[in-house]
C-alpha cells in the first residue's frame, strides 16, 4: 500500500492507549498518509507506515469491524470527511447488532433524565511509565464536556487517579448524583471497596506493613468524594462505550502533544507524602 517510511523499532507499535495482549485483527486510518482499513501492524501493507511521522494521525485498532465502526461514529462528522470511500462503505454496512454498549446508553440514558450527572475517565502512559495523558467526557442533559492533559513522565495508574480528579473538579455543583465510569479497577475497585479510605486512616498502610503508592493523588481524590456524592462504576476498556473510547482517544493525544508538563510529584519521589504542586513546565 502506497508509500513505505523508515520506522523507529521504538515507535512501530500502535498508539491507542492501554493496550491488551491479545493480537488485533483491523486497523483504521482516519488521518495518515493513505487512510482505510488495514488487517496488519507491521510490513508495507500495515497500517504503522501510515501514521508514522504524520503529524497528528488519528489510527486505532480492534478485534472486530464492529468495534470499529462504533469508534469511527464517535470521531464526527469533521473528523470523517474526507475519508475514503471504503470506509464509508464500511460505516453505511455494518451491522452492529445489540451489545453491551447499547445496554450501557440505555441505563446512562435514565441516569441523565433522572438529573444525575455521568462522567467518563481514562488514563494511560506509554510506556509504562512514561509519557502520560487523561480524557474525559461529562454528560447532564443534553450537555457534554471535554477534557483532556498530558504529563512528560508518569504511569497508568497515576494517569488513571488523575482522570477521575480532574473529572471531579470540573463539576461546579454539589446538588447532584454523580456516576463516574472507569476502565481501571485499581481506581474503582478501591475507592467502591473502601480500601483506600482504610488506607488513609492506616497511615497510608496497606495490610500491616505496605506503603501505599500514589498517596499525593489518593488523598485528592478522597477529598473529592467527600464533597460530592459520587458512585464509581467500573466498564470493560475498548468493549464498544462511545464515551469510554472518546476518552481513550482524547488520553492519547494528550500524550502525543509537545512540551508536556512535568508530574513533579512522580518525578521527584514524592507520591507519598506531597499533594501540591501537581504539574510544572
Amino acid at each position: 500500500m502506497g508509500r513505505t517510511l523508515k520506522v523507529r523499532p521504538t515507535l512501530c507499535k500502535e498508539r491507542v492507549g492501554i493496550m491488551g495482549k491479545k493480537k488485533k485483527q483491523y486497523y483504521i486510518v482516519v488521518k495518515g498518509y493513505e487512510p482505510g482499513l488495514y488487517k496488519q501492524w507491521h510490513g508495507d501493507d500495515g497500517a504503522a507506515v501510515q501514521v508514522q511521522g504524520y503529524s497528528n494521525p488519528i489510527y486505532k485498532g480492534f478485534y472486530t469491524l464492529e468495534d470499529a465502526v462504533l469508534w469511527m461514529r464517535q470521531l464526527g462528522e469533521n473528523t470523517l470527511a474526507n475519508i475514503p470511500s471504503e470506509l464509508e462503505e464500511l460505516l453505511s454496512s455494518t451491522e452492529i447488532k445489540q451489545t453491551k454498549g447499547q445496554i450501557h446508553a440505555e441505563i446512562v440514558k435514565i441516569m441523565l433524565e433522572t438529573g444525575k450527572i455521568v462522567i467518563y475517565t481514562d488514563g494511560g502512559a506509554d510506556p509504562n511509565p512514561g509519557a502520560g495523558g487523561y480524557g474525559i467526557v461529562l454528560c447532564f442533559n443534553e450537555h457534554r464536556k471535554e477534557l483532556s492533559g498530558g504529563v512528560r513522565l508518569t504511569t497508568n495508574n497515576r494517569m488513571e487517579l488523575l482522570a477521575c480528579i480532574e473529572g471531579l473538579k470540573a463539576v461546579k455543583t454539589d446538588t447532584h448524583e454523580l456516576v463516574l465510569f472507569s476502565d481501571s479497577k485499581y481506581v474503582v475497585d478501591n475507592i467502591a471497596g473502601g480500601h483506600a479510605k482504610r488506607w488513609q486512616a492506616n497511615g497510608w498502610i496497606r495490610g500491616k506493613k505496605h506503603k501505599v503508592k500514589n498517596v499525593d493523588l489518593w488523598g485528592q481524590l478522597l477529598a473529592l468524594c467527600e464533597k460530592y456524592n459520587v458512585e464509581f462504576r467500573w466498564l470493560k476498556g475498548h468493549a464498544g462505550i462511545p464515551d469510554n473510547e472518546r476518552c481513550d482517544v482524547l488520553a492519547t493525544r494528550a500524550i502525543q502533544q509537545e512540551n508536556l508538563p512535568s508530574d513533579v510529584s512522580y518525578e521527584n519521589g514524592t507520591t507519598q507524602t506531597n499533594i501540591l504542586p501537581l504539574f510544572s513546565n
